[in-house]
């Protein structure tokens, strides 16, 4: 149990953390590749009718054929991650770093598309790249906002060349352009920062109280268990493993009480090991305990009802509760027990009565009403084992009345 405790304790509120982030980037892949995708066709029709009149609109399909495959392998990625996200112990930094790998691609193949495709087409049709770029960064804030990291590399990606070429064409229009993109990455990623601090921060506070709540649960439980094993412990006879005076006191009279006034008869039974104090002082107080522990298993192996109880009382004797077995079923049972002892066998030499370990018994058997307490039953079954040891042991003797 409490390797149990220590190994769902490792499973620490910054990986639980972390592993979500991770979810939070793929879940949202196909929303961002599908937009992705989507922008990108539009520029690929745009640009190929106009390189059509260079004859040069087999580039523009090549790009997008390329940018196809490359969103492929991420989309199968995808599908792998799929697959495993569920499993507690997610190597959550394994599968960001393919995810960053797929995104930079994604990036730089937009970028570099768009640098190489402005020299060949009208101002016109640049300024719209221009727009396509800017809105594919702040497309991304949906589905990349939880790593600033990733989302800044993606913005850098894509933006960079193209400002970059911008420039390098050393114009007052393209200088204006220029400084626009950075601009407008500033103003993404300074947005960003801030949700992505909301994320976080929301994420921290989840995480921490779940795992407050689950360590706390698992303590709730261990504390539970070991009440429970104390409770088992107070209730045992520690030697034969029946149980003890305790248990078959609270036994006995939830039985009585439940018994008060109904025709179904309460039976207890009292047995004692004949000469018990002579086995124990010749074999040696090992043998002693080892005949208790067999007479106990003797006993309790022939109970058959949830409800019946045998309870080792002192010394060498023990207690049977029997809830609606009758007189005559209790005789027949303890004949039976009495029979199999013999068939162990278990030497008695100072016995007076056998050469074999015995056992004397005391049944009370009477109808329980408001007048009769735990302790007449307790009473009444002791004066009838007394009566059997008085009558030359090794024997059964009831009271019935």
């Amino acid at each position: 149990m409490n390797n149990d405790f220590e190994q769902k304790h490792t499973i620490s509120s910054y990986h639980l953390k972390q592993h979500e982030l991770v979810n939070f980037l793929y879940d949202r892949f196909t929303v961002g590749m599908m937009f992705t995708m989507v922008v990108a066709l539009v520029a690929t029709i745009l640009v190929t009718f106009e390189l059509s009149l260079q004859g040069l609109e087999y580039r523009g399909y090549i790009w997008f054929a390329g940018l196809s495959v490359i969103q492929y392998f991420r989309y199968r990625l995808k599908k792998r991650y799929d697959q495993v996200k569920t499993v507690d112990y997610l190597s959550h930094g394994y599968w960001k770093k393919r995810f960053i790998v797929g995104i930079y691609i994604v990036a730089l193949w937009q970028g570099l598309g768009a640098v190489i495709a402005m020299p060949m087409i009208s101002d016109n049709l640049q300024f719209i790249f221009h727009a396509f770029l800017l809105g594919l960064g702040a497309g991304a804030i949906a589905y990349l906002a939880t790593s600033m990291v990733i989302f800044g590399s993606y913005l850098i990606l894509m933006i960079l060349p193209v400002t970059v070429y911008l420039f390098w064409l050393n114009s007052p229009d393209s200088f204006v352009l220029g400084c626009m993109h950075i601009f407008m990455v500033g103003a993404y990623y300074f947005g960003v920062r801030r949700m992505n601090i909301m994320i976080n921060d929301s994420l921290h506070f989840r995480f921490d109280n779940e795992m407050l709540v689950n360590d706390l649960q698992r303590l709730l439980n261990a504390v539970a268990e070991s009440n429970k094993e104390l409770d088992e412990l107070s209730t045992t006879d520690e030697l034969t493993g029946a149980s003890n005076f305790r248990a078959f006191r609270v036994g006995l009279e939830a039985h009585r009480l439940k018994h008060i006034s109904s025709k179904l008869p309460l039976t207890v039974i009292m047995v004692n090991i004949d000469y018990y104090h002579e086995y124990n002082s010749f074999y040696g107080q090992d043998m002693g305990n080892k005949s208790l522990t067999a007479v106990a298993n003797l006993l309790v192996a022939e109970i058959v009802q949830k409800d019946e109880l045998v309870a080792r009382m002192n010394g060498a004797e023990f207690a049977i509760v029997l809830p609606g077995v009758s007189c005559e079923g209790a005789r027949i049972l303890m004949e039976k027990n009495m029979q199999l002892l013999q068939h162990q066998a278990i030497p008695h030499e100072r016995s007076k009565v056998n050469a074999l370990l015995t056992l004397s018994v005391g049944i009370c058997c009477i109808p329980v009403t408001q007048n009769i307490s735990s302790r007449d039953l307790i009473t009444r079954a002791d004066d009838a084992l007394r009566l059997a040891k008085k009558n030359g042991r090794n024997r059964i003797e009831i009271i019935n009345t």
